[in-house]
Formats: structure tokens, C-alpha cells, sequence
């Protein structure tokens, strides 16, 4: 990846010299979906794969980015940012140029090329990637301050103003300031966050990429946000300590939730049961107690297909296959759903056939998933070998 994006940045710019390599990793949610804008806990990890922006300052107002998977680039002054598409990929890095130069962050022009291998809208979170990677190599080149947490949040007010995507924190942080070798668990509310080692033994986290795309602007995310937020409003009259889902009990759930109507019960019931099972993963990992850790994977999953409602027939069927495979301990979609991919821990044995099951997939779907081991994972920076 580096000698192709150093040799792309010499093609559209004449020459690599002087550039800065910066890469933010993708992540994959093992366990707390929705749970995130409800101002509650997940449990996220880094993925082997990501976004690298090589980056380069000019002395104008010039600014020139490319990008190698979209055969696109754009141009335009510094203080003159064109209008954006949402959902397109410049739409992430103009949204960030544009945050930190209202901050006085970034004061002249540069040039920028782009690339990555990791699987676009496939739920490992390419734009969080993409957007925190454009805000680090910004960083290393005009030399500014910002810790990981405010370049997390300044990358979520980009999701919200430029993508017109509600997320909640979890995806940039992840890409931020996850570590190798460890997960991520995090408050979202007050994004207090513990690194979690992951020591599997002889267990190994993969991902199986559906290769059913979703648009997450397009879908029903947004709409679930505001059944969620219908659902707090419910709650808060009767217990005025509620802000978000996340401080409802069960109890409370179960005195009142049957004066909500039956979609946002459901809503409400996934992501009240999900902040429970996302911290007892959690201190099942640290216990390493596998096997209670991968059942709590599976009833998230079920949660999601029934109660929440955003997985989908291939998602579903991914689930499935990996539930039949000898040395599954558990699995679930991850990610906003409706596409995307499926996230299963496994014993290192049943690989080879958990592989050759997704030619069951193929043949019902006539889509070919991609399935990949995670035997480590990255942490977002600037490449210092580069």
C-alpha cells in the first residue's frame, strides 16, 4: 500500500517528495449495535485493513485531492469549499478541511491522494476511516494540537453536517484510538473508554462481508434514532433522571413500556437488553470465557433481526451458516445492518469449514461474500517507515 499510493501521488502531482503518509484503520463493532446514540456502552475493535491519505502542503489556497478507488479528483480555494454530495467520498474529507479550517487549523492549501483496502460499505466504517485518517494527515502537515477524542468528535460533526448521517460516536473513536491487540469498550456518553486485551487463545474473530452495500444516509437509521428518541421521551415522564435509552431499567421498561406503541417497544427493548449484553462481553472477554462471550454475540444478533429490525435474509443467512459450523461460538451482523457484514468467533479448527459453507451463500444469493481472519488489527497515525 505504501509504494502504490507514494507512486499514485508522484503520478498526479509530479514528484512524492516532501509528502506524509497518515492511515486510519476500519473497525468492527463485536458486540453493542445502536447503542451508541442512546448514549450507551459498545465494544469495538480495529480491523487489518484501512484508509491512507498521503498528503503534501502547498504555499496557495489550493486545495487538490484524489482519489484511487473512485479514479476521481477535486480542486477548488481553500476559503471557496464547493458544495458537497452526501454520502460521496469527498463529502468526509471537504467536511474535515472544512471543520479545522474554521478552527484556523489549516491555513494554506495542499495536495492529497487517497486509497485504501478496506471493503467500502461493507460496515467496517470506510468513512469514519477516511475522515479520521484526512484529519491526522492535516494534523502532521500544518503541525496543530487536537488529542484523539476532539478529532473523533470533530469527524461524528462531519457525519452529521456533511453526510447528514446521525451516528453517534463510536465509529471515529474506534478508528481514533483503538490499539492493537485489544478492544475498545466505551461509554459513549461520557466516552470514558478501556482497552480490553484480546487474548483468544485458539479462537479467532472474522468477518464475512455480505457484499450487499447499503447506503446508511438512505436507510432506516435515521428513523430508528427517532423511535429511540419517541421511546425516551415516554420514559422521561415517569422518571426524570432518563436522557437517553441508556438510563432506562428493565424495570422501567417493563412498567411502562406497554403505553409505547409496538415498533418503538421493540426499538426500546434491543437497545435496553444490548447495553447489558454489551458489558457482560466484555467482562466475559476479560475472563475469557469464550464461550459465554459468543452466545451473547448471537442473542445481539437475534435482537437485531427481531427487536430492532435492520439485519437482513443475506445477514441472516450468514448467521446461519456460521451457527452450523463446528467451533462457532457465536455470531452477529455488525454495523448499521441492511447490508454489510457478519462478525463470528470461531475456533481456529473450523476455519477451512466455515470457508467452504459460504458456497451455500453464493448459490442462494449469487453473491460472493468475503470472509477474512483477523490475526491483529491497526491503530490509526501517521506512517512514521513511510
Amino acid at each position: 500500500m505504501f509504494d502504490s499510493i507514494r507512486a499514485s501521488f508522484a503520478s498526479f502531482f509530479g514528484s512524492d517528495e516532501g509528502v506524509v503518509l497518515a492511515m486510519a484503520p476500519g473497525r468492527v463493532n463485536l458486540i453493542g449495535e445502536y447503542t451508541d446514540f442512546n448514549a450507551g456502552f459498545v465494544l469495538p475493535m480495529t480491523v487489518d485493513r484501512g484508509v491512507y491519505v498521503a498528503i503534501r502542503p502547498r504555499t496557495d489556497q489550493r486545495v487538490c485531492v484524489a482519489s484511487v478507488r473512485y479514479h476521481e479528483h477535486i480542486e477548488y480555494e481553500l476559503d471557496q469549499v464547493p458544495k458537497v454530495v452526501p454520502g460521496h467520498w469527498s463529502c468526509y474529507v471537504l467536511g474535515v478541511v472544512e471543520e479545522l479550517r474554521k478552527l484556523n487549523l489549516v491555513a494554506s492549501g495542499f495536495e492529497a491522494v487517497i486509497d485504501g483496502d478496506l471493503n467500502l460499505g461493507a460496515g467496517l466504517s470506510s468513512s469514519a476511516a477516511l475522515e479520521t485518517a484526512t484529519a491526522l494527515a492535516l494534523k502532521a502537515v500544518f503541525g496543530f494540537e487536537m488529542n484523539r477524542i476532539d478529532v473523533a468528535t470533530l469527524c461524528q460533526r462531519v457525519e452529521h453536517h456533511y453526510a447528514h448521517v446521525m451516528c453517534g460516536i463510536m465509529d471515529q473513536f474506534a478508528s481514533g484510538l483503538g490499539q492493537s491487540d485489544h478492544a475498545l469498550l466505551l461509554d459513549c456518553r461520557s466516552l470514558s473508554h478501556v482497552s480490553i486485551p484480546m487474548q483468544l487463545g485458539d479462537y479467532r474473530v472474522v468477518i464475512i462481508s455480505s457484499e450487499v452495500k447499503r447506503a446508511l444516509a438512505s436507510s432506516a437509521y435515521n428513523e430508528r434514532r427517532q423511535q429511540c428518541e419517541e421511546g425516551v421521551a415516554l420514559f422521561q415522564q415517569h422518571e426524570a433522571s432518563v436522557r437517553a435509552l441508556r438510563d432506562v431499567t428493565q424495570d422501567l421498561f417493563d412498567e411502562h413500556g406497554a403505553k409505547l406503541s409496538p415498533t418503538v417497544r421493540q426499538r426500546c427493548q434491543h437497545v435496553i437488553s444490548e447495553n447489558q449484553r454489551t458489558l457482560d462481553a466484555s467482562a466475559a472477554l476479560l475472563a475469557s470465557d469464550f464461550e459465554h462471550f459468543g452466545a451473547l454475540m448471537t442473542a445481539s444478533h437475534r435482537s437485531l433481526k427481531d427487536d430492532f429490525e435492520v439485519s437482513c435474509d443475506e445477514l441472516d443467512y450468514l448467521v446461519e451458516l456460521a451457527l452450523g459450523t463446528e467451533g462457532v461460538l457465536g455470531s452477529r451482523m455488525t454495523g448499521a445492518g441492511f447490508g454489510g457484514c457478519t462478525v463470528t468467533l470461531v475456533h481456529k479448527t473450523g476455519l477451512s469449514d466455515l470457508r467452504a459453507k459460504l458456497k451455500a451463500y453464493e448459490a442462494r444469493f449469487s453473491l460472493t461474500p468475503e470472509m477474512f481472519v483477523l490475526d491483529g488489527n491497526l491503530e490509526a497515525g501517521v506512517v512514521t517507515d513511510y
